[in-house]
């Protein structure tokens, strides 16, 4: 008769569920144990479903056939025991399923949106690249599509940018105010192919480029081109003693990249118009910005002072009411939209 101690062990055995080593941590006991308290109750073991039995028989001369059995366990269990897969390395702000984004790409997108490097937010993510790989693999993922629209979403969260209350309203004035519009575009005066040539001669890129210059100009029966050496870029700076260019060199528009535009500039710029004579660059204008500014700056200074606003009671608390700043920034061409953000991304 078996112990009282014994009679979940006993039900646990003779289940097949669980492995003995893992009955040996849950009851206290050793492998051994069990088996013999197995023996001497004559308790018999199940196999669970999809247990499969593998079996070994080596033969030698006369000898009897030995015979040995092991047991695979069920796929179900090997999973059960299996190692959890690890947890996100923090809690992020926003869902990224909202933006077709999976959970290290969402970690990615809030690390960039709060001013990490492209290469930091990947390493923060998870991502196992490294080197060379890591940042080219990281520019991959910051050009996504979804990717650039959750950070474009959770740069203007955390300024708070879009919300149409009077203080980020001057906010975003006092940003277009103060942005430099060579953030946008630049006119460069840049060297010439003659500037920095050898005795000021012509200068090539590279020997592909004086080849196939070499090769037209013997095609048509012209001479040789002149060579000035190789070497030659377009961003460098003209040279003063320059007899070609003197010193002037040639006039070139430059535009960077908007999607990296940060700080101002990113309120300043408002998008790029294809016109018959090439890219627009189209910006706010600051002058307005700046009118707009002390207009709203003597709304609020008013408002302090105690001053009647737009129907004001001059003994209320001095924050405007929904009222005062619907109307102060509708005559200023605002309006009062509670979700510009959301707009702002539907639109986009």
């Amino acid at each position: 008769m078996s112990k009282p101690e014994d009679s979940g062990l006993e039900r646990d055995y003779c289940a097949g569920v669980l492995s003995l080593r893992k009955l040996a941590e849950i009851y206290g006991l050793t492998e051994g144990a069990i088996r013999k308290r197995a023996i001497k109750n004559g308790w018999v073991r199940n196999k669970p479903e999809g247990t499969q039995k593998s079996t070994q028989v080596r033969k030698t001369g006369t000898q009897k056939k030995t015979v040995r059995t092991t047991e695979k366990k069920p796929a179900a269990e090997i999973k059960k025991n299996a190692e959890p897969e690890p947890e996100p390395r923090h809690e992020i702000l926003f869902d990224p399923a909202e933006f077709g984004l999976n959970q290290q790409q969402g970690i990615f997108a809030e690390q960039v949106a709060m001013g990490k490097s492209r290469i930091d937010a990947y390493r923060q993510a998870g991502y196992s690249c490294e080197g060379d790989t890591a940042y080219a693999a990281a520019s991959r993922l910051y050009r996504n599509v979804k990717v650039a629209k959750a950070v474009r979403y959770l740069r203007d969260k955390f300024q708070q940018r879009y919300s149409a209350e009077i203080d980020e309203i001057i906010h975003q004035l006092v940003s277009i105010t103060r942005a430099n519009p060579n953030d946008l575009s630049q006119y460069r005066r840049v060297n010439c192919r003659h500037c920095w040539g050898e005795h000021h001669l012509y200068q090539w890129r590279d020997i592909a480029e004086f080849d196939r210059a070499a090769a037209a100009a013997a095609k048509d029966g012209k001479k040789d081109p002149e060579y000035g050496g190789l070497g030659f870029c377009d961003t460098a700076d003209p040279n003063p003693d320059c007899p070609k260019c003197f010193g002037e060199g040639s006039g070139h528009v430059f535009i960077p990249d908007t999607r990296d535009l940060e700080g101002d500039a990113r309120w300043l710029y408002t998008g790029v118009k294809q016109t018959k004579f090439g890219i627009e660059v189209q910006a706010a204008s600051q002058e307005a910005a700046r009118r707009d500014l002390i207009k709203l700056l003597e709304i609020r200074a008013s408002r302090k002072n105690g001053d009647p606003v737009v129907g004001d009671d001059p003994h209320e608390d001095a924050d405007l009411t929904d009222e005062q700043l619907h109307e102060a920034l509708e005559e200023l061409g605002y309006g009062r939209r509670k979700n510009q953000l959301d707009e702002k991304l539907d639109d986009s």
